[in-house]
């Protein structure tokens, strides 16, 4: 049976970043900003068909997300843990 992929949910320096849109962004991918800079989580139900078509060829790691991230052009990136990557909407 195949290792079932993880969500991860990163930061990245929103001042740094080659600047993005959301129709730029892979499937695989969510994309928002805030004051915090772009925000971005993995979506592995999609990431795992893509990596069987051979659309996408990194490790299901924070590592790789994050060279694949930067490769992008998101400078930054940081890994955070999912309650804080949600605390802000916890208060809206």
């Amino acid at each position: 049976m195949p290792k079932k992929s993880t969500v991860y949910y990163f930061y990245a320096d929103y001042k740094t970043s080659k600047p993005l849109n959301c129709h730029q962004i892979p499937d695989w991918l969510t994309l928002e900003t805030n004051w915090q800079g772009y925000r971005i989580t993995t979506l592995p139900w999609i990431a795992d068909v893509a990596r069987l078509l051979g659309l996408l060829a990194i490790e299901d790691t924070p590592e790789a997300w994050i060279e694949y991230l930067e490769s992008l052009g998101l400078r930054k990136v940081t890994p955070v843990c999912c309650e804080a990557f949600y605390e802000d909407k916890l208060y809206s």
